[in-house]
């Protein structure tokens, strides 16, 4: 679930802005750098992941993204707002019910920033809890470094993970080994 979640965090904005008709530019390919906070204040954490991206990555990314959610959210709308788009959404996921109000700005060519303001609740419950996840990513180079491939999210620690991998979009034929 926190994969899922983590998931739907990086890619909310461009993944969700394209089936209803206002298109969000797509990332430029290359190497990414994005700093996110969660929680906000005091309580929060903050982190910055790489990633690597190319054309074909990020058109997956907006097919999984809208079929993930598209499929679970009872509200869904995407309006643009000026140069930023505002995301709103109310989805439940097996017994969690999560409403969110996003944010994104800027080119996503160089740089663009993402904020997620939200409720998680758990069906027949009346406590709910409120969330703040906010990114600032920056285009770095058209070439990714450190081994990545398109797809891979180099995480604090070193660990590593690929969207395409938990989208399930992975082709062999498409994707080059690590090395």
């Amino acid at each position: 679930m926190l994969r899922v979640l983590f998931l739907v965090g990086l890619t909310a904005g461009p993944a969700l802005a394209q089936p209803q008709g206002v298109e969000l530019p797509l990332r430029r390919p290359g190497y990414w750098e994005i700093r996110m906070m969660t929680g906000g204040g005091p309580g929060g954490q903050e982190f910055t992941v790489q990633t690597c991206t190319d054309a074909a990555t990020e058109r997956q990314m907006v097919q999984f993204g809208f079929g993930q959610l598209g499929q679970q959210c009872q509200r869904y709308e995407i309006r643009r707002d000026g140069d930023d788009f505002i995301i709103e959404s109310d989805c439940q996921v097996g017994q969690t019910r999560t409403t969110a109000r996003s944010v994104v700005s800027g080119d996503l060519r160089a740089t663009y920033s993402l904020r997620i303001e939200g409720t998680v609740q758990t069906i027949g419950q009346s406590e709910f809890q409120q969330t703040l996840t906010t990114q600032q990513g920056r285009f770095v180079s058209a070439r990714c470094g450190g081994g990545l491939r398109p797809g891979d999210i180099l995480l604090p620690g070193g660990q590593r993970m690929n969207i395409r991998d938990l989208a399930g979009t992975t082709n062999q034929a498409e994707t080059p080994p690590r090395r």
